[in-house]
């Protein structure tokens, strides 16, 4: 059953998006990154390239059929779509946009990152989800740490 956790940022979001992401490839799971809005989802794709000084977190996004075609989807640990579609057979979902509730039961874990102007979203969604899936967790960060949050 779906556990989903809501995270609530005060940052750039790749900054608490890529160490769960590396988190993610280093329990040899998948993830898929669900973001609608083409700016947001250029920014994620951009700064996973550059995440720190010498590192990166590979990761393809839908649009790059080309190179899915010669390695498939399902060899992809990260994969941005701006559609319900799990071309890489992802165990984990990271909502940056709502999803239908349907797709969103099909992970084992969700995350949902929203910043402060969405913390109303993220209360009614979370309200939503309650009872529908085995557990709904909240954090924020406080002092670099995420700490457990109320909605």
């Amino acid at each position: 059953m779906t556990e989903i956790n809501f995270y609530q940022i005060d940052d750039v979001i790749t900054k608490s998006l890529a160490p769960l992401l590396m988190k993610v490839m280093e329990d040899k799971k998948k993830a898929l990154i669900f973001c609608t809005n083409a700016a947001k989802f250029k920014e994620i794709d951009d700064s996973l390239w550059t995440y720190g000084k010498y590192r990166f977190i590979p990761h393809l996004t839908a649009s790059d059929k080309e190179i899915a075609a010669e390695f498939s989807w399902e060899r992809q640990p990260i994969l941005l779509n701006n559609k319900e579609e799990n071309l890489n057979k992802a165990d984990c979902l990271v909502m940056i946009d709502e999803v239908s509730q349907d797709f969103m039961l099909n992970f084992a874990r969700v995350f949902y990152f929203y910043d402060e102007v969405d913390a109303g979203l993220a209360k009614a969604l979370a309200k939503k989800f309650e009872g529908v899936v085995k557990k709904v967790s909240s954090y924020k960060k406080e002092d670099g740490k995420w700490v457990a949050n109320k909605l």
